[in-house]
């Protein structure tokens, strides 16, 4: 099997990430009646707990309600009419509304797939854009929902689409399966809850849409799919939650999660590269890796324990420093930084790994063309 045809849109909001964690200083000040912290005071926890300039600079979003503006102008974020934001009802409109706008732009000159598999952990709208998208078509499109993952959504997606594409017998001979990331972070916020917890993770996401294909036929660019591998950690279960709240998703994230990667890290890789034939020392050696950047720590965790050199994930870095966590839109916007990354030659193998509640940890081989 074989990814291609990448095609990511730039949200059109973007912030510089002093700007952006200034708006959330402000947005904790705002929703506290009794005021306990200045806006100072917010800035200098979140200036102490998020990621420096150095690791993320810029993030983008579709939600214009990260500019500069009147509060009461806000689309989500009107903090004098409610102090969490608008409900989450109001929350999924909006997210209908861009994402329908997006798969419209997606498939405006693209050519439709057999199947579409729609990722997302930030908005659930039935029926879909992907199946507004797939009703217009003159094609007979199926569409599967692929939802709640987390960080590490576009490895089940994968393997759907990779079973779609080699069962004739039972699903009909398909050709290409288009996997179509839409993850709007922004939506999920909620200003009344500035723990420093929270203050991590709110410092952390941005928006992102990217859609690529796996097609059972060689292109022209693109790579070729080796191997995927998903595995939990045990005794795991509570160090990470994406979970439905009033106000948004809420997330939970232990400050333990990187060294909890650390751990398993090298044997996992070893125990599934080895198993299915490959030689793990020399990939580890040779590779290139494309580490999900859930933070700066989980990449640092990543190179300690493998023994990498900053060469080998500096997609990872360049990526998370240009957009920050898009959640499962991320690793695929690394994937299309390596195809376009001329010193990156062809025939290099790549190793991806993403994270998620579980604690589930995803990885893939492949081969760039």
């Amino acid at each position: 099997m074989y990814l291609n045809n990448f095609h990511s849109i730039v949200p059109p909001y973007s912030t510089e990430h002093g700007e952006g964690i200034k708006w959330l200083a402000k947005a904790y000040e705002l929703s506290h009646d009794k005021q306990t912290y200045t806006e100072h005071d917010y800035l200098r926890m979140l200036q102490r707990v998020g990621c420096h300039e150095n690791q993320i600079a810029t993030r983008r979003y579709f939600l214009p309600d990260v500019l500069a503006s009147e509060w009461d102008e806000k689309v989500i974020y009107r903090i004098h009419e409610n102090p969490k934001g608008m409900s989450m009802h109001r929350r999924h409109e909006f997210y209908h509304e861009t994402v329908t706008d997006l798969f419209k732009q997606i498939y405006q000159d693209r050519t439709h797939p057999d199947d579409i598999i729609h990722i997302s952990c930030t908005g659930y709208v039935s029926p879909s854009a992907a199946q507004k998208v797939a009703a217009k078509s003159t094609k007979r499109i199926t569409v599967t929902h692929s939802y709640h993952m987390g960080c590490y959504g576009a490895f089940p997606a994968l393997r759907m689409a990779s079973g779609f594409l080699s069962n004739p017998s039972i699903l009909g001979n398909k050709k290409s399966v288009d996997l179509v990331h839409t993850e709007l972070c922004s939506l999920h916020l909620n200003p009344q809850d500035p723990s420093l917890e929270q203050m991590v993770i709110q410092s952390l996401f941005a928006d992102g849409c990217i859609a690529y294909s796996m097609t059972a036929e060689a292109p022209p660019q693109g790579f070729k799919v080796h191997s995927i591998y998903e595995e939990l950690i045990p005794d795991s279960e509570n160090a990470m939650e994406w979970m439905v709240s009033d106000w948004g998703m809420k997330m939970s994230l232990s400050k333990d999660v990187p060294g909890m990667v650390g751990e398993v890290i090298r044997d996992l890789t070893c125990r599934w590269l080895n198993h299915r034939g490959f030689d793990c020392d020399h990939i580890i050696k040779k590779g290139h890796f494309a580490v999900h950047p859930g933070g700066p720590k989980i990449i640092d965790q990543v190179v300690k324990n493998l023994g990498l050199n900053d060469e080998q994930v500096s997609s990872s870095r360049q990526l998370l420093l240009e957009r920050g966590n898009m959640s499962s839109a991320t690793l695929p916007h690394i994937w299309e930084k390596i195809l376009h990354d001329e010193n990156i030659p062809s025939g290099t193998q790549i190793v991806s790994y993403a994270f998620g509640p579980g604690l589930t940890i995803c990885a893939s081989l492949m081969e760039k063309l």
